[in-house]
């Protein structure tokens, strides 16, 4: 028997991008939730994004409001296990915002979900990120 945990990350049946979406349209309450075609191979994974919107303003900044994007918030699914293994890197996010972001999006929300079903929320900017006013 295998000790080694499969890699569940953002593939498409039982896996974690499963968990997030499910947490998005039933916890959180986002409407309109769509996976995007676009994806990025990094390390022997694929990842997608979640493209929805929330039932209400998740920040005070000016980003993820465009009249273009209409209150569209982008969100990549992560296992735990793969933030602390340091997978998540710079150049990851690049490629991220790169290809699988519409142009002029600057933000997106990094959903980790732990082993025991728990989702975390964490924006992640692209670029330098003027702090918001409290």
């Amino acid at each position: 028997m295998d000790s080694v945990p499969p890699d569940i990350t953002n593939q498409t049946r039982g896996s974690t991008f499963d968990l997030i979406w499910n947490n998005l349209a039933y916890a959180q309450l986002w409407e309109q939730l769509k996976a995007r075609d676009e994806q990025v191979e990094w390390q022997g994974q694929t990842l997608r994004i979640i493209e929805g919107k929330p039932p209400h303003k998740l920040s005070n900044d000016d980003y993820g409001e465009d009249e273009q994007d209409q209150g569209k918030e982008y969100v990549l699914p992560i296992e735990m296990s793969q933030y602390k293994a340091g997978k998540l890197t710079f150049k990851c996010l690049d490629l991220i915002f790169d290809r699988m972001c519409p142009p002029g999006a600057r933000r997106i929300t990094l959903a980790l979900a732990n082993s025991d079903g728990t989702v975390m929320f964490y924006f992640v900017y692209k670029g330098i990120h003027k702090p918001k006013r409290n």
